[in-house]
């Protein structure tokens, strides 16, 4: 028996299955959002302890005091 063509790309779906299918999808990738949000905000505060950990090393390293090296700071800007 003959097949009609494109019969093969028809989706045997319904409209409403579909709709719950893509809903579906829709809130699987805003969980996988979440979870991105959330280690990114773990590595940014990674990042900001290991800015304060570089600084601290080159602020002893320097032989400068704090308020030294404040009053450079303030005198740039």
């Amino acid at each position: 028996m003959p097949r009609t063509k494109g019969s093969k790309n028809k989706s045997t779906l319904t409209v409403d299955e579909r709709i719950a299918q893509v809903t579906a999808e829709i809130e699987a990738l805003q969980g996988q959002i979440k979870e991105k949000k959330t280690e990114l905000k773990k590595l940014n505060g990674e990042k900001t302890e290991e800015d304060q950990k570089r600084l601290m090393a080159a602020v002893l390293a320097s032989d400068k005091t704090i308020d030294e090296i404040i009053g450079m700071i303030n005198k740039s800007r």
